[in-house]
């Protein structure tokens, strides 16, 4: 049996340990570099866990109505007319006149100009305004989720500016700006922005003002 190793082989395996000694810095870049693209993709997708989230609410607080089981179309305040109802009906231009379609309340029925929690629930999308929820790292054996760190998601909705003309098939003079608007308009942007962990990340989406078609009442089969 030999008992040592020749010259050709000493050299061969120091050449390996250098180039393994020298991938080792190219090693941990890549390794940092997906942990940090692993949290970058956390913290999108609890943003958009918490915008789809809002989205299941009504669009205004002002939506729904109870006694028909139905959301309505609201009118609002911020040059929009063209797409307000159309007296003596209920009803914009491209509705479609029958029942159970998409209309306006039999009365004007404004939009909430001041957007924000009323009276403390959470039964439109706009009651999430200025609103934060805390996400806590996981501690094992806790039963928390699976984050790395912890989270802040900071929520705020409001109007978006659209003016302009929407009747314009060519939409020429059409302006959106996600921007807070102060005046009650047919869009309402919803923001989530994320922090914590090194993230700083913003989410928007956009909500519009566009009722509901009514279920068909229950019929027996025949």
């Amino acid at each position: 049996m030999r008992s040592a190793m020749s010259m050709i082989e000493l050299v061969f395996a120091i050449v390996i340990m250098g180039i393994a000694v020298m991938s080792l810095p190219l090693i941990l870049t890549q390794v940092q570099s997906n942990n940090a693209f692993a949290m970058q993709q956390e913290a999108i997708l609890a943003a958009k866990a918490k915008i789809g989230d809002v989205l299941t609410y009504e669009w205004d607080d002002r939506s729904y109505s109870p006694n028909a089981s139905s959301t309505f179309v609201l009118d609002v305040t911020h040059g929009d007319a063209e797409l307000n109802a159309v007296p003596p009906t209920p009803r914009r231009v491209g509705h479609i006149d029958t029942d159970y379609r998409r209309k306006f309340f039999p009365n004007t029925t404004n939009a909430t100009l001041t957007l924000g929690s009323e009276g403390g629930d959470l039964d439109d999308v706009d009651d999430f305004t200025n609103t934060t929820t805390s996400i806590a790292a996981a501690v094992e054996g806790a039963g928390t989720l699976d984050y790395v760190f912890d989270l802040n998601l900071s929520t705020t909705v409001s109007y978006a500016n659209d003016s302009g003309t929407y009747s314009d098939q060519n939409l020429t003079d059409f302006t959106f700006n996600p921007a807070v608007n102060a005046a009650s308009t047919n869009i309402k942007t919803i923001e989530v922005k994320v922090s914590g962990g090194d993230q700083n990340i913003t989410l928007r989406a956009f909500t519009c003002n566009i009722g509901e078609s009514t279920l068909l009442p229950s019929r027996p089969y025949r």
